[in-house]
């Protein structure tokens, strides 16, 4: 399926003709090749593959963390100049600190980037509530379970406001009732805040739930294979994952994956 007609839409982020590669050349070690996508604003965008395509590889990119081989990633039509307050990261493993309570841990970046004090605290306190955290805002990461910890880290990200959210896997390391638990939280969490989000995940039924588009990508080197819409309203509840149409696009999705050499577990 071909990308949505959003002409009407400036892009968020365009990633144009890019290349990545670990080596001296372009050729070696080449990881992403010839990667070309618009990331629309408030679009909530997934990108699934297998192992090594060089999904993780990807957001490091848009996040100003790894530099482009060849090609470019534009923020608002212009090219950012490193990492930035615009986009944050939330990754698989835990990035709360310890030795902060989960409001100092919330409150930590929008104060590092010299919000002023009753803002910081404003922020903070909206954040913690939207995630059910602000009854253990006194706590510290160690007598939460790692479900909330994880709560504090989309909590600590959505506080710095950014334009751009980019979550690596977030729920990977979560047990089954968890993980859907958050799932449906974070839903309600985006459907508020309209943050433009591109996903990492390994789960499709994850991809197809969140997502307003999933993008697939190819063994390495990783390239733009298929783009999926997901034409299903938001909000949306946990039960549509039973539906026949839902259903129906986690099976388009798995015969992508299963055609390119068995490259991903269907889950």
């Amino acid at each position: 399926m071909d990308q949505p007609n959003k002409s009407a839409n400036q892009p968020k982020i365009q990633i144009d003709h890019l290349y990545f590669s670990f080596g001296d050349t372009l050729k070696e070690n080449l990881i992403i090749e010839d990667f070309s996508l618009d990331v629309y604003d408030q679009e909530f965008l997934s990108v699934v593959g297998p192992s090594g395509c060089g999904k993780s590889t990807l957001l490091n990119i848009i996040a100003g963390l790894l530099p482009a081989t060849r090609g470019r990633v534009l923020l608002d039509g212009a090219e950012p100049e490193g990492p930035g307050p615009d986009r944050t990261m939330v990754f698989q493993d835990d990035a709360v600190f310890p030795w902060y309570t989960v409001r100092q841990n919330v409150e930590y970046g929008p104060r590092a980037a010299g919000m002023p004090r009753a803002e910081v605290e404003a922020t903070a306190t909206r954040y913690l509530q939207m995630v059910g955290l602000y009854d253990d805002r006194d706590k510290y990461p160690r007598q939460l379970s790692g479900g909330m910890r994880k709560r504090v880290d989309i909590a600590r990200a959505m506080a710095m406001q950014p334009q751009v959210l980019l979550m690596d896997e977030p729920f990977a390391a979560l047990d089954v009732m968890t993980k859907e638990r958050l799932q449906e939280e974070f839903m309600t969490l985006w459907n508020a805040a309209r943050t433009t989000v591109v996903f990492v995940t390994h789960d499709l039924e994850e991809a197809l739930y969140l997502s307003e588009r999933v993008v697939v990508m190819s063994r390495n080197p990783g390239r733009v294979e298929r783009v999926m819409d997901v034409p299903l309203e938001q909000p949306r509840h946990v039960d549509v994952k039973t539906s026949a149409v839902f259903q129906e696009m986690r099976r388009e999705l798995a015969e992508v994956l299963h055609t390119m050499h068995g490259g991903l577990e269907a889950r």
